[in-house]
């Protein structure tokens, strides 16, 4: 038995393998990940063990099981006698896909599975495990995907809506939808759609605060409650959670595209003072989201989609070039929450001829870009006789560019240093367009 340093504030997770190499790697993935270790290598006495461990989480390999053990695993499962929540990793192909019993939860998923999916499912099931023992009822769960159902969500956000009107503050709802779902079941079955499912709610558990609410809504949708989050920071965990599901791969045969989703973002009372509308508002973006391209976060708009197009209807319009998804994704959704109207470019050229077609109020170029320099697009941009007067501010890594000179020079009005502060940002936007 290898057994970590021990301590009061880690979660304890025991790991059974009598496969040294599938043990190893195991204990490896729970130790880097800041878990507590303890480790077995053998089933026949398992439930005493847990019972003198009381770990948080039990992870069983069967690779490398006689027939005997797999037989008493086997009977320890459908018998519920585990105390604890219990990940089984098996590579015979087993199509279980998890269930809860009372406060137990057991899980299985393929020993082949990569050191993220199987730190995902553990994080899940750690969550669900903690929610459980707090709220001690599994009918508040959907039994395949373990995260509340939808009627326990609609009871809770009106509860969380009543407690921030209450008292002033905010609450956002991230609003889920698998991209192309109907086409994953009917071309690979439904059993490989839930498979897509559990996945999708893995991510969503394990990649939110313990004071978020996730719910399976219905079908292929999922809302996740954000209690005291502002559109701002609504939108930076939607865009986490649409990388972290895209970042898993999910996908059916090689060369084929990875699974996505997309998500729809609205907060009260921003975009809407009840609940029923709060929800239209959110799966609104989501529509929006999927007419745009999928795969992508949209924030909901107080006004209908044409007022908000429409001149005036915005505190601005940006126009944003950035090659980089990620860092282009966040700035865009929180600047986007703040009523800003933004026009995205993804190279230098595709910028210029944007600045020059579109007239934005604001330009925010990224000195890295591929392709056109971002100081020669900022060059261009400004010599034009529209955009004389209209500010160009570089986005550059650091706190000071190196070039600093020569961005004056150009005549830049000056520039927001990444990683992007998503507090900050709307408030900087707005200096520069003050002057």
């Amino acid at each position: 038995m290898t057994d970590s340093a021990s301590s009061s504030t880690r979660r304890k997770i025991l790991v059974v393998a009598p496969d040294d190499h599938a043990g190893e790697r195991l204990a490896r993935w729970v130790v880097d990940s800041g878990y507590h270790l303890v480790r077995y290598n053998e089933v026949r006495r398992l439930v005493e063990i847990i019972e003198e461990e009381d770990p948080d989480l039990v992870v069983v390999s069967l690779e490398g099981m006689s027939s005997d053990e797999r037989t008493k695993m086997a009977a320890l499962c459908s018998e519920s006698e585990l105390p604890v929540p219990t990940l089984v990793l098996t590579n015979d192909g087993d199509g279980k896909t998890g269930f809860i019993r009372g406060e137990c939860s057991l899980d299985w998923m393929d020993e082949a599975a990569s050191a993220e999916k199987f730190l995902t499912r553990v994080r899940a099931m750690l969550r669900v495990a903690s929610d459980a023992h707090q709220d001690s009822s599994a009918a508040k769960r959907d039994q395949l995907t373990k995260v509340y159902n939808r009627r326990y969500f609609d009871e809770r956000l009106e509860m969380e809506i009543e407690r921030a009107r209450r008292y002033g503050r905010k609450i956002s709802c991230v609003m889920v939808d698998i991209d192309e779902f109907k086409q994953v079941n009917a071309t690979y079955g439904h059993q490989t759609g839930d498979s897509v499912l559990k996945i999708l709610a893995d991510v969503l558990l394990s990649s939110t605060r313990t004071s978020d609410i996730v719910s399976r809504y219905g079908g292929e949708e999922f809302v996740v409650i954000l209690p005291e989050a502002a559109g701002d920071e609504a939108a930076v965990v939607a865009e986490r959670l649409r990388r972290a599901f895209e970042e898993c791969g999910v996908c059916f045969a090689k060369g084929e595209a990875v699974v996505t989703i997309s998500c729809g973002i609205a907060t009260y009372p921003d975009h809407a003072n009840d609940s029923a509308t709060l929800l239209r508002m959110a799966d609104s973006a989501v529509f929006r989201a999927k007419s745009e391209g999928r795969n992508r976060c949209v924030v909901a708009f107080s006004d209908s989609d044409n007022d908000f197009e429409s001149e005036g209807s915005t505190a601005g319009t940006i126009l944003l070039v950035e090659d980089d998804d990620y860092d282009r994704g966040i700035a865009s959704l929180v600047l986007r929450s703040s009523g800003y109207k933004v026009l995205e470019a993804t190279d230098g050229e595709l910028g210029v001829s944007m600045a020059k077609s579109k007239h934005p109020d604001l330009v925010i170029v990224d000195l890295q870009l591929t392709g056109m320099s971002g100081l020669e697009a900022t060059r261009q941009i400004i010599q034009m006789e529209e955009m004389r007067d209209i500010p160009v501010v570089a986005l550059t890594t650091g706190e000071v560019p190196d070039n600093l000179k020569e961005l004056a020079r150009v005549g830049c009005r000056g520039y927001i240093s990444k990683p992007i502060d998503t507090n900050m940002l709307a408030s900087q936007v707005q200096l520069y367009l003050k002057e």
